[in-house]
Order: structure tokens, then C-alpha cells, then sequence
């Protein structure tokens, strides 16, 4: 779950959070200096690069499942070891 979380979605969400913070940040000096606008007269980042936003999340997805399937996995030829339980030995230590 967490690598598809990592994979996947945090790279197409991160242009949407970028969008946002800047759109945040520099939204009051805007809305102070031009004050009302129609849709038609907003800049075009204003109205939303939304296409271009989902397509780079779309690509850092896959750049980072690209990296992830290269990098991830043993070496071939090495041997995996399954981990197991080794319960600890307590010894009767009493003190007369």
C-alpha cells in the first residue's frame, strides 16, 4: 500500500500541491492590485493549467515506478533468506 501510495499517487498529486501553494502565496498581492476580473480577463495561471498539471503528475509517476523497478528486487544470482523468530534464552539467574 505504501508504495503505491509513494508511486503513484504522491507524484500526481505533488504539481497539484505546487499549484496550490503558489496559487495561495501569491493570490492576495494579485486579488490587491487588480481587483475583481472576469474568467476571460484571469491570467492563465489563474485559470488553471489542470491538464498540464495532471500530465506531469502522470509522468513523475512513472519516472519514479521506472527508478523503483530498476533499483528494487536482489541481485540476480543471490540467494534470499526468510527471516525467522529466534526466541530469546532467559537464564535462571537467582542471587542467594
Amino acid at each position: 500500500m505504501l508504495t503505491r501510495l509513494l508511486l503513484i499517487l504522491l507524484p500526481i498529486l505533488l504539481p497539484f500541491a505546487l499549484y496550490l501553494a503558489y496559487y495561495l502565496v501569491t493570490r492576495r498581492a494579485r486579488s490587491e492590485s487588480e481587483g475583481a476580473m472576469r474568467e476571460e480577463d484571469l491570467p492563465w495561471i489563474e485559470r488553471g493549467p489542470w491538464a498540464w498539471l495532471f500530465l506531469s503528475g502522470v509522468v513523475l509517476a512513472g519516472i519514479a515506478m521506472g527508478i523503483f523497478s530498476s533499483n528494487s528486487g536482489p541481485a540476480p544470482g543471490d540467494s534470499l533468506v526468510p527471516p525467522s523468530y529466534q526466541p530469546k534464552v532467559l537464564d535462571n539467574t537467582d542471587i542467594d
